[in-house]
């Protein structure tokens, strides 16, 4: 599976901000993160709330890219946060999977780092 998936009945905001919560408590950084709703809106489109974050984890890219340099490709972790309706599904793709497939890795160290955001977005109340 290339990606962790998970579903809540929460709005995309109150994913979002728990999220950052969880993320500054653990010295995870948000990056960037776009608001494709916001961009929409600008061009007189609509869409549900809809976010795309790149998370790092200062330490974690340090060995990752001690591992294997082309790591960045894969690396800052993305996190999609999108509303339908009640619901807001969040999904990460892993990249320890496309480290094992694309570099010459066992995605291991990938794993170690994906496992404990993976652990945060569990923590995220429904």
């Amino acid at each position: 599976m290339y990606s962790y998936e998970k579903t809540f009945n929460k709005s995309a905001e109150d994913i979002f901000g728990q999220l950052h919560k969880l993320l500054k408590e653990a010295n995870w950084i948000i990056l960037s993160y776009v608001d494709v709703k916001e961009i929409f809106t600008k061009m007189q489109k609509t869409i549900e709330p809809y976010y795309i974050l790149d998370v790092c984890y200062p330490p974690a890219a340090v060995e990752l890219l001690h591992d294997n340099i082309d790591i960045g490709a894969f690396i800052p972790c993305k996190v999609v946060i999108i509303q339908h309706g009640e619901k807001t599904k969040l999904l990460m793709p892993k990249p320890s999977v496309l480290s094992k497939e694309y570099l010459d890795t066992d995605g291991k160290i990938a794993e170690k780092y994906e496992n404990a955001l993976i652990e945060m977005i569990d923590k995220i109340n429904s």
